[in-house]
């Protein structure tokens, strides 16, 4: 359903549209209802077939200067005619004592008023055709994973059902691989982070084996208006006993590293369809279906319906697969890795005080 243009920015569009018309018809007694009509068509469609006004803020003042052009395509044709049919008029004043000349007079002024017409609705439109062309250029010559982060289109906190982020819950996880096990805790810390001028919350993760750390990761998520969660940053270091192994990290808008949705708003919009979760090139590239909105599934912490199962694998790493099960009101409850005998996570409990470090951050 098409929306109508209120508030500000359609005052504001429609204020440009009337100002350019009137600025070529001072009278303004003749400001065609039509014009705007169309020109509301046109915005509509931009909006809901090919852009998103919400994305492509550019497309707006392009789509305005094309309204502009046609605008002045239109009212040139008038005023071109009224001029070159004074010629005529004129002539046929000087001689009017010549009836067969008045005849021929009359049919010359309809040709040149044919001819004033074309031509400037030609032009007007050959101008118009160009910024068009220069609109579809500019809005689809970047190839590849653009996602667009507008901050005012970004929430306080994370209230997403499938992926929600209560301060000071920690949930956790028995770990198993092969025959080894571990323990997770996934806190929501409650930490705040601006990256990319979106306010982000921290979620720190701990790996714990034989009693001995072997894992610390943050990850930062936000979410939108429309309920997507975003994962924009990562920080991860590895230990073996108090020796760091490895120490690495990305940060969306630094080095190329771009951020992807960990869940989305609307699980049954994305059925079958592919996604990023993050992109950092040659790096972490992961992708992500939603394959099943109305899972059962039981772990140590019970049994839950109506879970979403998402499949997460990535480019970089071929045959590599991660099934997880998000249950509403809880979040992450399994996540399986395929092929069999690779890692397995399950939610044991959840607890409402964060791990003795996480305050730290």
């Amino acid at each position: 359903m098409v929306e109508k243009i209120s508030g500000p920015a359609g005052d504001r569009e429609l204020r440009f549209f009337k100002d350019a018309y009137l600025w070529l018809d001072p009278s303004g007694l003749t400001f065609p209802a039509g014009c705007i009509t169309l020109y509301l068509h046109l915005r509509e469609f931009v909006r809901y077939s090919m852009f998103s006004l919400k994305k492509h803020f550019r497309s707006i003042a392009v789509l305005e200067i094309v309204s502009f052009f046609f605008i002045l395509a239109v009212r040139s044709l008038p005023l071109a005619a009224q001029a070159e049919l004074k010629k005529p008029q004129v002539a046929a004043s000087v001689q009017a004592s010549a009836p067969n000349f008045v005849e021929q007079v009359g049919n010359s002024g309809k040709a040149l008023g044919r001819k004033s017409r074309l031509l400037p609705s030609l032009l007007g439109l050959a101008v118009a055709g160009a910024v068009v062309a220069v609109l579809v250029l500019t809005v689809f010559k970047k190839t590849g994973y653009n996602p667009h982060i507008i901050p005012m289109e970004f929430v306080l906190g994370v209230d997403n059902p499938y992926f929600p982020l209560l301060t000071g819950q920690t949930r956790h996880y028995a770990v198993t691989s092969g025959e080894s096990a571990a323990e997770m805790t996934i806190a929501a810390t409650g930490n705040t982070r601006l990256i990319m001028g979106v306010l982000c919350l921290g979620v720190q993760e701990r790996l714990v084996a034989d009693q001995r750390l072997c894992e610390d990761t943050w990850r930062w998520y936000a979410q939108d208006q429309d309920g997507n969660v975003w994962y924009f940053a990562r920080e991860t270091k590895k230990y073996d006993y108090d020796v760091v192994t490895e120490d690495w990290s990305w940060q969306a808008g630094i080095n190329g590293a771009k951020p992807g949705m960990v869940m989305v708003g609307l699980p049954q919009d994305y059925l079958n369809k592919e996604y990023r979760e993050e992109y950092v090139a040659g790096v972490a590239e992961d992708k992500a279906q939603v394959v099943s909105l109305n899972e059962m599934v039981t772990v140590p912490y019970g049994t839950f319906s109506g879970c979403v199962k998402i499949k997460v694998y990535s480019d970089l790493e071929p045959g590599w697969i991660e099934n997880r099960f998000y249950a509403p009101g809880i979040g992450l409850i399994l996540s399986e890795t395929v092929p069999e005998g690779g890692r397995r996570l399950e939610l044991v409990s959840i607890s409402n005080e964060l791990p003795p470090t996480s305050a730290s951050r």
